[in-house]
């Protein structure tokens, strides 16, 4: 029996060590394939350690969970984001996000069941400096991964300059070296090895600061200075016996300090503002903040409607949209994070999750400053204290400008398992409890979880591991043609788990494509669109009043020319997020292919009045004014453009649709004067005085266009023969 115990414990012990190495994955077979690899893999490393370590601690009682109030808090938190979660606006995301998170009550589980395993397997500091040891090691090596990124040996998957390692996101690649960072010098001060070794350690905290650095993320590049300045003056004030190391974390303070003011103070000089990197560290200022403090006045109206437990995990979309600040326009139109941890936390699960969350980060600083260690262990010296206090001032600091992901979770979540293992004691009831020893029991036992693990695994990794493994190749051209695209989405969308609203808005924008191609048959194009508008109708169904997919069907509707069918839906989304322009926009096109042109002029002025300073907000006003008559208001808009936009298609379109031709010619004279080789300028300069009545300059726009364009000679000599012949062509 003792052959099964330490079998038991050596699987679970092998799978915690595994999960350093998740950040290394990249699923390129996958849909989000920087995220759903990392997700799927934690999530099924988590399943089998969490039921070899249920039957472990049923056979060995030292192995049981231990109280404390980190654990406490940790199930206080879990509990409170499960309510939330059950009262979703949209529970069924809730529970299990999408592809580009990969979050959701699913993940918040297995990180509790990863908590209970890590803490209670990884039994003294010996076993927790091995794994930060590797954790650390793998970043050093993701440290190297990215100078090579900056030398162009490996691709920045997101484009540009900024590091993005195996992440694909500067910022989440960041938010991990920024922990690494403070990880390293914990072991630093307090992992008793030989200098040698410890020189590793400093490689490795350069490579990690590198990395940081070239990220050019500015939350984390706050972080990182805000916890080293907390960290060095706790020692610098507190620090009492050791005399040398205060003069030591001093310089360094001012070292730092020295750094942060000098980069600052030359910001304007060219070696600065030539490196995109130095230059977005060195422009840090407030007014930066806009955005984010009108998505964070978004979320706080979306916390008082709903504040004691929110809209539910991935809900902030919802109230992104009904309470949207029009002066967000220049900004991504979709937002499903306030790009504030804690703010989402507010927003996810309302004051009571936020409290539960915040709970996780005062009982750490609470054990960390305070707590006495049991079982022997060796106390932390004010060094280490300080480290760490700074690893959570520096978390904390770059949380408040982002927000969390797997890795990040990850680490801290194994911060708050290392120091619940460090402080707490066990159940009184844990020592009444007798161990499992019997053989029949712990195989029964062993064959329940066995299902268990089995069931998780297929359920809530292999189904939705096919959906974004038949999503990706739905995206990818196929050897049979499009109908085997087809194929994929609909074996996709088949199975309602993770991604099926990614799967719905994938399959309606490849339908569209599909319905403007010519070479494509009818019924092809017709069960295309209709698998589309089934897709999204489903999940539609399932959340009526989310704006983004109302907004989706809508526009794929219109496309389509089907604008009565799109009608009902544009205006609910509309009704739901009355102050985004670009609903406002969607929805006047309907209108105005409806011949509604006054309720379109009513929508259009509205949005342009919301802010006056969105050019495209005044464009379409300004063509809402052509098409409903008043050319006069419509002259005064444009004027305030800039000579660019005052020729933009659009106006000529609507000036084409109300008539006036000679205001035709005039915006397209100008367009051949800024760009004298634009053929269709040319071709709509013929037609525009073809219908003004002027054939003889018709048949001269055609004659240049062909000298422009030899391979249109045999359409426009056509034309110039119907035209000559006084007929339309």
């Amino acid at each position: 029996m003792k052959t099964i115990d330490n079998a038991l414990l050596w699987v679970t012990r092998f799978g915690v060590f595994l999960v350093p190495f998740v950040p290394l994955i990249v699923a390129t077979s996958l849909f989000f394939p920087f995220i759903t690899g990392k997700g799927f893999a934690f999530r099924i490393i988590t399943e089998i350690v969490f039921g070899c370590y249920i039957l472990l601690a049923l056979r060995q009682p030292e192995f049981r969970p231990k109280r404390s109030y980190i654990l406490y808090a940790v199930l206080s938190f879990l509990a409170i984001v499960f309510l939330a979660d059950v009262l979703a606006v949209n529970p069924f995301k809730a529970f299990w996000s999408n592809f580009e998170r990969m979050e959701g009550f699913v993940t918040m589980i297995h990180l509790g069941m990863y908590f209970l395993v890590t803490s209670s397997v990884l039994h003294g500091e010996k076993w927790w400096y091995r794994f930060f040891a590797t954790s650390v090691g793998v970043s050093a090596f993701l440290g190297i991964y990215g100078m090579l990124q900056l030398g162009g040996k490996i691709v920045i998957n997101q484009g540009g300059v900024r590091l993005d390692g195996t992440f694909g996101n500067a910022a989440y690649f960041a938010g991990y070296m920024l922990f690494h960072i403070f990880l390293t010098l914990f072991l630093i001060v307090r992992h008793r090895l030989p200098a040698g070794i410890k020189w590793l350690y400093g490689a490795a905290l350069f490579l990690q600061v590198f990395a940081l650095i070239f990220t050019a993320t500015r939350g984390a590049g706050v972080g990182l200075i805000g916890g080293l300045s907390v960290f060095l003056l706790l020692v610098v004030f507190f620090e009492r016996k050791n005399k040398r190391l205060r003069m030591g974390a001093a310089g360094m303070f001012v070292a730092v300090a020295l750094v942060v003011l000098g980069l600052y103070a030359m910001r304007d000089v060219s070696f600065v503002k030539n490196n995109s990197t130095l230059t977005r560290f060195a422009s840090i200022s407030a007014s930066d903040a806009g955005p984010r403090l009108m998505v964070w006045g978004m979320a706080w109206k979306g916390f008082q409607e709903r504040p004691m437990f929110g809209w539910g995990q991935e809900g902030f979309n919802h109230v992104f949209n009904k309470y949207y600040d029009p002066g967000m326009w220049g900004q991504e139109q979709w937002f499903d994070r306030t790009h504030n941890i804690f703010f989402d936390w507010l927003i996810a699960a309302g004051s009571l999750g936020l409290l539960s969350y915040l709970s996780l980060f005062c009982f750490l600083l609470w054990y960390v400053w305070k707590g006495k260690v049991t079982d022997g262990a060796e106390p932390f010296l004010f060094v280490e204290k300080s480290v760490l206090i700074g690893l959570l001032v520096a978390y904390f600091v770059h949380n408040f400008f982002v927000f969390d992901n797997l890795i990040s979770y990850i680490l801290f979540f194994s911060l708050l398992a290392f120091v619940h293992m460090r402080f707490s004691t066990p159940f009184p009831l844990q020592q009444k409890l007798a161990p499992m020893r019997s053989e029949q029991a712990t195989s029964t036992v062993g064959a329940i979880l066995l299902v268990a693990v089995l069931g998780g695994i297929y359920f809530l990794n292999i189904r939705p591991i096919g959906v974004a493994s038949d999503l990706i190749e739905a995206l990818r051209p196929q050897s049979k043609g499009i109908t085997e695209n087809l194929g994929f989405y609909k074996k996709a969308f088949e199975l309602e788990t993770v991604g099926t609203q990614e799967v719905g808005e994938q399959a309606m924008q490849a339908a569209i494509t599909v319905a403007g191609a010519n070479n494509v048959p009818d019924s092809v194009k017709s069960e295309f669109i209709t698998f589309g508008t089934t897709a999204m109708t489903r999940e539609i169904t399932r959340v009526p009043k989310d704006a983004r997919l109302l907004m989706f069907i809508g526009g794929f509707l219109n496309r389509l020319g089907r604008y009565g069918e799109a009608l009902p839906y544009l205006e609910k989304a509309h009704q739901v997020s009355p102050a985004k322009q670009t609903i406002a926009f969607e929805l006047s096109n309907t209108y105005f292919s409806l011949n509604r042109v006054s309720d379109a002029s009513t929508l259009l002025k509205a949005a342009y009045e919301s802010a006056p300073n969105y050019g495209n907000a005044k464009i379409f006003y300004a063509v809402s004014a052509i098409r409903s008559g008043d050319s006069k208001f419509a002259e005064e808009l444009i004027a305030t453009m800039t000579p660019e936009t005052a020729i933009d298609d659009r106006f000529v379109k609507a000036y084409f649709e109300v008539k006036q031709f000679a205001k035709v010619i005039e915006l397209l004279k100008l367009r051949i004067i800024k760009n004298p080789t634009d053929v269709q300028a040319h071709i709509s300069l013929a037609a525009a005085y073809f219908s003004n009545g002027n054939r003889k300059e018709a048949v001269a726009e055609l004659q240049k266009t062909i000298e422009l364009n030899p391979a249109f000679k045999e359409q426009g000599e056509h034309y110039i023969k119907e035209i000559q012949a006084g007929r339309t062509p």
